[in-house]
């Protein structure tokens, strides 16, 4: 006896292979296809009308920052996500050291993380997966091992070239991640510490992951002017370490950049081992601190803290953000002021859905002054969306057949503000992408939301329904399936999908979470 049958479900399988209708069963929390016919079953659905396919895998997200928070990952279920990939941008809770804890703890604080009560306990990425598993996910979570928070634990936000002490240490807490189940190694070039890191230090990191068939995944270190070399620099560490690599949030900022996806789309083809991933947004998102110099950060942030207060300082400082001597992604420069939007700002309460230039008259400021502001009263904690994407180039990315889709959320319920992403990216690209702008199939938007990362990163038993194979699952309606959720209003939920299981046990039932926590940690396999 089965303990599920869905019947009469167009079945798209997750292989790319045309959709067709049949019964499928479940037992024991694996699909069962083979001889079931109208089989017995403790639950039978009829889905008429209805599409089936895997559970979608977020290939870009950072719910080990925030499971603790909130464990059931609601979010991600009411999009039909069952499994994500975490530990991305070189930003992850594990390895804490107790050298440089305090370090470990305002670099996180700062970036709007909240801190695990029990941190200072997760002195490896092994206890990372111990403590996440403990948790009780509602969606199943593989990690990688972030470089930035290795460096941390190996060196604090020392702008410095490690030395062999501190290079070994890193490389030895990269391999134990390794083995006990990693997917590889991240980075978040953009930020510091991964900013301070050159391509000898990279490359070194990821020998470490190598042996293990690691994967090397990059926030890169520069998404605008210097796009096509920032993902020759990805390329070229895995390639050195004899690994594989993909570059992550693949984007081109800055109006005067878009089109440059086209050659770095076929850079990463060339390569042969190489994919990479987008979400389906023309904005980004992340920390107003990123909008700094990278230079800002080597005295560590309580001193820039305190530069901030310094009039002389600033003056510099405002030269350096729109006469730039130096390359970072200048979403200020890129975007202006009233091109980018504060979501996230604890102290400052009424700032949060207005951009800057907004917050700036409101308050009678200079709006650069307002920028400092915010920056200074929150120290640093503020979250920002940053337009300054083309949908030309989005559209594009969406349509690569290596190309995976992610989130790349940093939210729990409870936050009044966030980019629209965090609600709707799955449901945005079967509505939009798909049906309404023809962009893709629908075959194929499944098979890059599930065969596709499953098998990159060795998630054995995920992303395809087959005989056997994990009973995590998605029913939606085809013709409606859509997000709702947009910069105004980016908590508004999204419509047309009927059913996500775990496991092949309900986790939402037409919009609605059941509370089931049926996710595990995934180990590389």
């Amino acid at each position: 006896m089965l303990d599920l049958l869905i019947k009469n479900a167009a079945v798209i399988d997750g292989t790319g292979a045309d959709r067709i209708t049949r019964n499928v069963g479940v037992k024991d929390g694996r699909f069962r296809l083979d001889g079931i016919g109208n089989a017995e079953a403790g639950e039978t659905i009829d889905a008429d009308g209805l599409a089936l396919a895997p559970g979608f895998i977020d290939a870009h997200g950072h719910s080990d920052l925030f499971a603790w928070v909130e464990p059931l990952c609601s979010a991600k279920l009411r999009q039909g996500i069952t499994t994500e990939i975490a530990g991305q941008c070189g930003m992850s809770p594990a390895p804490v050291s107790a050298e440089f804890q305090p370090v470990y703890r305002l670099y996180y604080e700062s970036q709007g993380a909240p801190i695990y009560p029990d941190h200072t306990e997760l002195t490896s990425v092994a206890a990372l997966m111990e403590r996440l598993e403990s948790l009780k996910l509602g969606i199943n979570l593989a990690v990688f091992a972030a470089q930035g928070t290795l460096r941390i634990a190996a060196m604090g936000l020392n702008p410095a070239k490690p030395d062999k002490a501190q290079m070994d240490r890193m490389q030895a807490q990269a391999r134990e991640a390794m083995q006990a189940g990693a997917l590889g190694i991240s980075s978040g070039l953009m930020y510091p510490p991964g900013s301070f890191s050159d391509e000898d230090e990279l490359v070194a990191l990821c020998e470490a992951v190598a042996p293990y068939g690691g994967i090397y995944t990059s926030h890169i270190r520069n998404q605008g002017n210097q796009l096509a070399r920032s993902v020759e620099e990805t390329l070229s560490i895995a390639r050195r370490a004899g690994i594989s690599a993909n570059i992550s949030h693949h984007k081109a900022a800055g109006k005067a950049n878009w089109g440059k996806v086209a050659e770095t789309i076929r850079m990463i083809h060339e390569e042969g081992n190489a994919t990479h991933d987008v979400y389906p947004y023309t904005a980004s998102s992340t920390s107003l601190s990123a909008t700094l110099p990278p230079a800002c950060m080597k005295e560590g942030i309580e001193k820039l803290i305190i530069h901030l207060g310094d009039s002389s300082y600033l003056r510099e400082l405002e030269k350096r953000i729109f006469q730039p001597c130096e390359e970072w992604d200048n979403d200020l420069l890129e975007c202006g002021y009233d091109g980018i939007l504060v979501i996230d700002a604890p102290l400052t309460a009424d700032a949060p859905g207005l951009t800057i230039a907004q917050y700036a008259a409101k308050h009678a400021m200079r709006p650069f002054d307002a920028y400092i502001h915010l920056l200074r009263e929150n120290r640093l904690h503020v979250n920002d969306v940053c337009f300054s994407m083309s949908q030309g180039d989005v559209d594009t990315l969406i349509g690569d057949p290596l190309c995976m889709f992610g989130t790349d959320s940093l939210y729990v319920p409870g936050m009044k503000m966030t980019h629209p992403r965090s609600i709707g990216t799955f449901p945005r690209i079967l509505g939009r992408s798909v049906r309404e702008q023809k962009l893709i199939t629908l075959e194929e938007a499944i098979r890059k939301m599930t065969s596709l990362p499953a098998k990159r990163y060795g998630l054995s038993g995920k992303g395809i329904i087959a005989e056997g194979a994990d009973a995590d699952m998605v029913l939606f309606d085809p013709e409606t399936v859509m997000d709702r959720a947009d910069y105004t209003s980016p908590l508004a939920e999204n419509v047309g999908i009927a059913g996500v299981y775990v496991g092949g046990t309900l986790a939402v039932d037409h919009g609605t979470p059941t509370g089931a926590r049926d996710g595990h940690v995934l180990r590389k396999g």
